[in-house]
């Protein structure tokens, strides 16, 4: 607001003809424009007047106490003098502010402007019109300081977040970067997926799509279908069990069911039914006799005699076995690693060898080549194993670990697998009864488990 420039003076005047002027602006600039500095206060201060070439130019006062109040007023849209004074005393000169700061609730200035420029009075009007009545679990706004602040305690770092988290349900940043990360993309299947253990939104359609409601069942199954796709889940589950049997030893046909049935538990619902995905073959005796002497994958594992309805179960010479890599160059055990070498390899394949074994893999870190104290031998364990590198950047161990679940092979390694058995319930239940412990000592190999 400009200073007073103009000089008042009280008038009661006669005789001289009037024009009234149309609005407080342009009665100031005809003052300017012809350097009148008098102005009357006219009709007991009512109206504002001018004297020019005998012409008393006027306008109504309206409140205005100064034609400067009044195109101040004027200019920043205020409808009224008492609004305008009012504003005034609160320290506002611009209409849209104080419309905003009592519709808002907002006494502080600062934080009014700061609403203003980081868009949540905008973000405010679009919430009451497009989301107050659709999104749930959220407070009632009573204006967008109130929306603003609920936003900043849930640490959303702008509106457009804010604005599209709440649209999806969610009520935090956190749990909306979280669930975005793993492409979910409402709150809902979010909230699902995470209850049921699904490490992402990929995963969690997928086991919808299949009627599986966590991620545990939904593991089963691909575990289950990963070694011997073309056959029915009982028939995997038989072979899973068959290669878990104690070396060395004979097993009934009646022991063998019954162990079966105990390993069908774990593929039942709460209501004792197995799961509705879960496809059956194995239904009479006659079936498992049937099984145990046509199936090829059997026969790696055990000999059947029908006539005796005995399981003689191989010795673990005549099975696969998978080298963890890095675990033998290391020759790791009780946390104290060696520096790691291609002889440590090669002093195990050899071992193995004397014991019996044939298919032999070696599965080691793209790494672990850096690290070797004797690169150049590397070509002469290839003479004695297959020998392969994980891409870099993924961890051996994860091959590792489908290679296992893959060919249900034996794994040389003094890897406990801890943090795989966290989140991969197979692994939990079924790697120990294929991971062999050695120790490599003053060139010799020891392991109790093939002695």
């Amino acid at each position: 607001m400009k200073t007073n420039h103009f000089t008042y003076l009280k008038a009661n005047v006669r005789g001289v003809a009037v024009i009234e002027l149309d609005g407080f602006m342009d009665f100031c600039k005809y003052a300017e424009q012809h350097h009148i500095k008098e102005i009357f206060l006219l009709e007991n201060e009512t109206k504002f007047g001018l004297l020019h070439q005998q012409i008393m130019f006027e306008i109504p006062a309206n409140g205005f106490k100064t034609l400067e109040d009044g195109r101040t007023a004027t200019h920043n849209k205020f409808p009224s003098a008492e609004l305008f004074y009012t504003a005034i005393a609160e320290g506002i000169s611009n209409y849209d502010w104080y419309i905003l700061k009592n519709k808002h609730g907002i006494q502080d200035l600062n934080i009014l402007k700061k609403l203003q420029d980081e868009g949540y009075i905008e973000g405010y009007e679009v919430f009451k019109k497009e989301l107050q009545q659709t999104v749930k679990n959220l407070p009632i706004f009573e204006n967008a300081y109130d929306f603003y602040l609920y936003a900043n305690e849930n640490e959303f770092e702008s509106v457009q977040e804010y604005l599209a988290g709440i649209s999806k349900g969610f009520i935090t940043a956190l749990s909306y970067k979280a669930a975005t990360k793993l492409g979910y993309e409402d709150y809902d299947n979010y909230k699902k997926g995470f209850e049921n253990n699904f490490p992402d939104n990929d995963t969690y359609q997928k086991a919808k799509e299949l009627n599986i409601t966590n991620h545990a069942e939904y593991t089963s199954k691909l575990n289950l279908e990963l070694s011997y796709p073309e056959l029915t889940h009982d028939q995997n589950l038989f072979l899973l069990l068959l290669s878990k049997l104690e070396q060395g030893k004979k097993v009934s046909l009646y022991k063998l069911k019954t162990l079966f049935e105990n390993q069908l538990e774990e593929y039942k619902n709460k209501n004792g039914k197995l799961f509705h995905w879960f496809t059956v073959a194995l239904n009479t005796d006659q079936d498992y006799v049937s099984f145990l002497q046509e199936n090829k994958d059997v026969a790696q594992f055990i000999s059947f005699d029908a006539d005796g309805e005995f399981i003689d179960v191989f010795q673990l010479k005549n099975r696969s076995v998978v080298i963890d890599g890095s675990n033998v160059a290391h020759n790791s055990q009780n946390n104290k690693p060696d520096r790691p070498s291609i002889a440590n390899l090669l002093r195990m394949v050899r071992f193995l060898k004397t014991k019996g074994f044939t298919d032999i893999l070696i599965i080691a870190d793209a790494s672990l080549r850096h690290k070797l104290v004797d690169l150049n031998k590397l070509s002469q364990l290839n003479q004695e194993a297959k020998y392969i590198i994980a891409p870099a950047g993924v961890a051996a161990d994860i091959y590792l670990i489908q290679h296992v679940k893959r060919k249900h092979c034996l794994i040389i390694s003094n890897d406990t697998f801890k943090q795989y058995k966290q989140h991969d319930r197979w692994v939990a239940m079924n790697i120990d009864y294929y991971r062999l412990t050695f120790m490599i000592d003053e060139n010799e190999v020891l392991m109790p488990d093939i002695e």
